[in-house]
């Protein structure tokens, strides 16, 4: 027998493992998928959770005074009707 004869012997051990290999690719793209879902996931929630304190400290700490000078300057160039 020469080496070509082996091959044959190692053909049915190479489908084996190129099943193997399908498989385990697929659970890795799998889990890949979901980490990065899991990823943009919490960066949503980072995001909302940094939103939410700096909005309720604006809310609580400069909302009033900001608007009252707003509304300061809205009005100094407000025009005023006078009825004849």
């Amino acid at each position: 027998m020469n080496i070509s004869d082996y091959l044959q012997f190692l053909e049915p051990i190479q489908d084996q493992l190129n099943k193997v290999y399908s498989i385990a690719s697929l659970a890795l793209t799998v889990l890949v998928c979901l980490w990065l879902f899991n990823f943009i996931v919490g960066l949503i929630q980072r995001t909302y959770s940094v939103g939410k304190a700096i909005g309720s400290f604006y809310r609580n700490y400069f909302h009033k005074y900001l608007r009252k000078a707003i509304l300061g300057v809205l009005n100094t160039f407000k025009k005023t009707t006078n009825p004849i």
